[in-house]
């Protein structure tokens, strides 16, 4: 997801960034999120199939930083739910402001953003009266 930064992620998956890069971490989180991922070491056919597994997410450099560094233990791969949704709530918001900016009504806007982000309207108008990085004191624009 695009607008992602390390600090919206949790402290679990900014180690996985630093180890691998965002992209490649981003993809095991889609894939893997939620999860506990034994890491093994390649050694028995069990763990041969795990890297394979890893290294189709992932690819094998990254599979064999995360080996070098996880082998022989279990990873939790956090979902980062929270950390994508203010990313998303931020990318209504900068959308918004451009689509009526460039001429739509709010209520367009809002319809049209509900379609994209397959949410209903008056989610949108919510995550819309919240400020876009103060989901944790809950400001509001009313």
């Amino acid at each position: 997801m695009n607008g992602i930064q390390l600090h919206d992620l949790p402290e679990s998956a900014q180690n996985i960034v630093r180890l691998i890069g965002i992209g490649k971490a981003l993809r095991l989180i889609e894939r893997l999120g939620g999860t506990t991922f034994p890491v093994a070491k390649g050694l028995t056919r069990m763990g041969q199939a795990r890297y394979e597994l890893l290294a189709e997410v992932i690819g094998m450099d990254a599979s064999d930083t995360l080996t070098a560094e996880y082998g022989g233990e279990t990873l939790y791969v956090p979902s980062c739910k929270a950390a994508l949704r203010r990313v998303r709530d931020r990318a209504i918001h900068t959308r918004f402001d451009a689509m009526v900016k460039g001429g739509h009504s709010a209520n367009g806007a809002v319809a049209e953003l509900a379609l994209e982000h397959k949410i209903s309207d008056r989610r949108i108008w919510d995550i819309l009266k919240v400020l876009p990085d103060s989901q944790d004191v809950q400001q509001t624009l009313f």
